[in-house]
């Protein structure tokens, strides 16, 4: 797959140019200094680049053309290339999409779809690979050799990430722009990583076109290499600057997010972390376990991991008792032997090199973390290769801080040459045995997707002609959610009399499609009382209504047993990329205060419903605490019922119940409200 845009053995530039500066002469540099195969400069109006002879057009041979020449000409470009047999083609012009250029980009789609042309772009930095010295891009810097693989839509942020990696000494084996992603995207290069040789995957994120399509590719890929990625245009305003770079489509974040989670995407909050993400897992093992051992010559920097251990939900590993023989065997009499051990400000690397051996192999340990400062006794590069000895014969993830900048640059250097991750800080190595504690979490997870049981006629009879609560309460019915007994009524008698039927206290609601916030217009009422206080209360709400929102429709006024217990608020809203978004926090009020919620997406499986329900700060509640007898199983149950009615109804939009009431073993919906497009 992608053999000819990877591994070409004769490459045509398109748009060589003479002129140090412009952008055909970069890329016909960087490609005739480095590239293994040939590479033919094409350019009618010169005879010679660079010492080579000049093509007029297109040479027969030619497997890879890179293009860069003014927009308008790429097609008549791409239509010799066709003629040519070209197999690839990587179009480094701007002009298209990005600018508006719709019809000029549809145009050279259409003649590589036509001649099974495998084209990147337009509007790229170029594409890299080290294997085979390729760098058919205008980037100044060629990364070293490696086992990571990234791709990104922005061209300049490509060029960030490789002097970044320069300077660190982190390998790539593959550097793709992605570009206006006219024909390959994001999910033809999973599909390339995942059989090949590469150990870790990198993206940088803009927008994603077809969400659902890239959540299976992605999980499948994530089930063998890990992804990382940097999602850009994370609020709204950022999400319109994605949009107008490169003409992508940016749905919110939320929804990235919870698509992220779903596939096992392992996402970074910047550059930084990107980088430090990938070569902690392209060059470390997975931990077996959540329990990081530290190691400081300074009391401080452990004190400040230790924190970060606890906000992140990971544990300081306990010793066992062998392991604490070993150490008493070295370490000077003032220590104390226990996590995080302090080897005290004089240690040379003979301790170092000893703790190591001595807690590497202990079983309780699953990760560990060697922290430096640079103090007067302090064997800076020393340590660094004790470190780079010793990290061989341990079978876990070993990270490092080096503490400083000017004194403990030479044995960072020596660390990152030899693949061990060396972190600025020990908040952001914490945060990576996190992030690959995960990712393991993720590997060893099989999904279970419960068989929902429906009345599918009943939900088309609700849908067909909706019309507010009560077609809600039907549709749910349908998916055997849990139900308060309810009655609608239009006049104050028949009110009077569900009361009744129903059993005193009740709630009293106005029942119109037409009104989503209830409470905004008065339009709800709880602990209602005998027959006169139903009579006056029926009456109340629809003058407050009348008053408030005049001209909507009223169905009547809703009668309904009144239930005690947690307030729940579930809900959906269908992603223009990723489909059905499951929405589940506390209900009532505590929502809009709070924003204590969490997101999946539809289809939605045991696991993914408890891990949203985990995900809440409230999340002890659901379990019930002082003395309350509530279980999350209801609201688990009601989450992945959710998620099936979503898939299976393409055309409701919205659904927002809230509150769901958690009541012991039962969650009942007590107010539900759906926007949906009849006509569908």
């Amino acid at each position: 797959m992608l053999e000819k845009l990877f591994r070409p053995e004769k490459i045509a530039v398109v748009g060589a140019s003479r002129h140090e500066g412009k952008t055909g002469h970069e890329l016909f540099d960087n490609l005739h200094h480095d590239f293994e195969g040939e590479v033919y400069p094409v350019n009618p109006r010169a005879d010679e680049v660079e010492g080579e002879e000049a093509f007029e057009e297109i040479p027969e041979d030619t497997e890879l053309a890179v293009i860069a020449v003014p927009a308008k000409i790429v097609p008549d470009v791409m239509e010799d290339a066709a003629e040519k047999d070209v197999e690839a083609a990587v179009v480094i012009s701007a002009g298209f999409s990005e600018t508006g250029e719709e019809k000029l980009q549809e145009q050279i789609v259409e003649i590589a779809e036509e001649n099974d042309i495998d084209l990147l772009g337009p509007n790229v930095l170029g594409l890299i690979n080290t294997e085979n010295s390729m760098n058919a891009s205008f980037a100044s810097k060629m990364p070293e050799k490696g086992n990571i693989s990234f791709m990104s839509q922005s061209g300049a942020f490509c060029t960030a990430i490789l002097d970044y990696a320069k300077a660190e000494h982190i390998g790539f084996r593959h550097f793709v722009s992605l570009g206006n992603k006219a024909l390959l995207n994001e999910v033809d290069f999973l599909k390339k990583w995942r059989e090949d040789d590469t150990e870790a995957i990198l993206s940088y994120t803009e927008g994603i076109e077809d969400g659902r399509e890239y959540m299976e590719k992605a999980e499948k890929t994530s089930r063998e290499k890990p992804i990382i990625t940097v999602k850009s245009g994370r609020t709204n305003k950022g999400g319109e600057a994605a949009s107008s770079h490169t003409g992508s489509i940016a749905g919110s974040y939320q929804a990235y997010k919870a698509a992220f989670r779903k596939a096992g995407i392992v996402e970074a909050e910047s550059n930084r972390e990107l980088l430090d993400f990938g070569r902690s897992f392209a060059y470390q093992p997975l931990p077996y376990g959540r329990n990081i051992m530290i190691i400081t010559n300074a009391g401080g920097p452990g004190v400040i991991s230790t924190d970060e251990v606890a906000q992140h939900d990971l544990e300081l590993a306990e010793l066992d008792t062998d392991t604490k023989m070993d150490l008493h065997r070295f370490m000077p009499e003032e220590s104390t032997i226990r996590n995080p051990l302090d080897l005290i400000g004089d240690a040379g690397h003979d301790r170092y090199k000893k703790a190591l051996k001595a807690v590497g192999k202990d079983e309780n340990v699953d990760g560990i973390l060697v922290l430096l400062t640079p103090q007067a006794n302090t064997e800076i590069e020393k340590t660094a290769k004790t470190i780079v000895r010793a990290e061989k014969d341990i079978e876990k993830p070993v990270f490092t801080c080096f503490m400083g900048e000017q004194d403990v640059g030479s044995g960072i250097e020596i660390l990152e040459e030899n693949d061990i991750p060396d972190f600025e800080d020990p908040v952001d190595a914490v945060k990576a045995f996190k992030e690959m504690n995960n990712y393991r979490e993720f590997l060893e997870t099989d999904r279970n997707y419960p068989e929902v049981s429906y009345d599918g006629e009943k939900a088309h009879r609700a849908l067909q002609d909706y019309n507010g609560y009560m077609d809600g309460h039907e549709l749910l019915e349908a998916y055997n959610f849990d139900m308060p007994m309810t009655e609608n009524a239009d006049a104050p008698h028949p009110a009077e009399e569900a009361a009744v039927n129903i059993g005193y206290p009740v709630v009293m609601k106005i029942n119109s499609p037409d009104i989503s916030h209830k409470t905004e217009v008065e339009g709800i009422k709880t602990g209602v009382t005998g027959r006169q206080e139903v009579n006056d209360t029926f009456n109340q709400i629809l003058n407050s209504v009348h008053h408030e929102k005049p001209g909507s429709k009223i169905n009547g006024v809703i009668v309904q047993e009144q239930l005690d217990g947690l307030e729940v608020a579930l809900g959906m809203k269908r992603d223009p990329q990723f489909g059905p978004m499951i929405m589940v926090g506390l209900g009532g009020i505590y929502i809009e205060a709070l924003h204590d919620i969490s997101f999946g997406i539809a289809p939605i499986s045991e696991q993914e419903a408890e891990q949203m329900i985990q995900e809440l700060q409230a999340s002890d509640l659901f379990e019930g605490v002082r003395g309350e007898d509530h279980s999350m199983e209801p609201v688990k149950d009601a989450i992945i019922k959710l998620g099936e009615l979503s898939m299976n109804h393409e055309e409701i939009q919205e659904i927002d119940i809230n509150p769901l009431i958690l009541k012991k073993e039962k969650a009942y919906v007590a107010d539900i409200e759906i926007d949906a497009n009849n006509s569908t």
